[in-house]
């Protein structure tokens, strides 16, 4: 009887180690796959922080040249109205 016993709490035994090595290396196996999803978030983080930088100087740079057309633009009807309106007084 107590053979018997020991075979059932051996096989047991070993069930238990099966499933502990099972969930062990299915622990591994997502633990390893989240280190890899966590290292390229953190590194397209990165790159989408370095891109913000480099759109910021660029934004700024494009705004820069149209408030410039603008200006010359402006500058430009101004000095065209006061030829008009020049040109208008003289006829009368």
């Amino acid at each position: 009887m107590k053979e018997k016993e020991f075979e059932v709490g051996l096989k047991e035994l070993e069930l238990t180690v099966k499933e502990l090595e099972y969930q062990l290396e299915n622990f591994e196996d997502h633990h390893s796959n989240t280190l890899d999803e966590n290292d390229v978030r953190a590194l397209v983080d990165k790159i989408l922080t370095e891109k913000e930088y480099v759109t910021k100087k660029e934004m700024d740079k494009k705004i820069y040249e149209s408030q410039l057309q603008l200006t010359k633009w402006i500058v430009g009807t101004g000095i065209s109205m006061t030829a008009v309106v020049v040109g208008i007084l003289r006829f009368f």
